[in-house]
């Protein structure tokens, strides 16, 4: 009797294995995945992750720096002018004694040795931290592109998991009908009905959690492009 019972429930997981292992087979990850279409992703992540913002903002100010740093060349050098004139006012006489032989503008120009030897050390300084900046954001870049290619990776096999435990659902959901209309007329236990029914409710728990994975996966994705994946052509 028990072995007459569990027949047919042998007979639906063979089929539901013969099934999915055929699907399987169509069905690569290797063979859909896009490398276009991830290299379109990773210039999305690029163009709008907030961080990579951040470290072109610090480019720019290094930049900024080492440009402030070579015009300070010009800050130990101070120039000075003189105006020096022997003419005779309304109220005072000249003195030719004490008269200027130079009369007229005077220029002049002073030197301060220990800040202008100072410079060359600053400009250095500020060209290291302008590569500091630059490898940074390199370094980001290459840590983003790995991010988001294991992410699109992942994507990809929860988008192609959901065909195959869908069928398994249809297919679960088509045994338990046709298990119910046979213990309907008797022609079954109730063993073999609630096995059909519980492997229905499996099948559908299966469908849900895979669905969820997908959705996160995508969700995990969109956080990195700051776009829809619908958005990115």
């Amino acid at each position: 009797m028990i072995r007459n019972q569990l027949k047919p429930l042998m007979v639906f997981f063979i089929c539901t294995l013969l099934k999915l292992n055929s699907v399987l087979a169509q069905e690569s990850i290797l063979s859909e995945a896009s490398y276009l279409y991830m290299e379109k992703l990773v210039a999305a992540a690029k163009a709008n992750y907030p961080r990579v913002g951040a470290l072109n903002n610090q480019i720019n100010i290094a930049k900024s720096d080492l440009s402030g740093a070579r015009l300070s060349w010009l800050e130990p050098l101070s120039f000075q002018y003189v105006a020096r004139s022997n003419q005779a006012t309304a109220n005072t006489v000249v003195d030719l004694q004490t008269a200027d032989l130079l009369t007229g503008y005077q220029f002049g120009i002073s030197i301060n040795p220990g800040s202008l030897l100072t410079k060359p050390s600053q400009i250095k300084k500020a060209k290291e931290q302008l590569r500091i900046a630059q490898s940074n954001q390199a370094e980001y870049f290459l840590e983003l592109e790995a991010q988001v290619k294991s992410r699109y990776v992942t994507l990809l096999q929860f988008q192609k998991s959901l065909a195959p435990v869908n069928d398994m659902y249809l297919t679960a959901q088509s045994n338990f009908e046709n298990m119910k209309i046979k213990y309907q007329k008797a022609e079954i236990t109730f063993a073999e009905y609630n096995s059909a029914s519980n492997s229905l409710s499996n099948a559908l728990q299966a469908k849900l959690q895979m669905e969820a994975s997908y959705l996160n996966a995508k969700i995990s994705l969109e956080e990195l492009t700051v776009k829809k994946l619908e958005e990115i052509k």
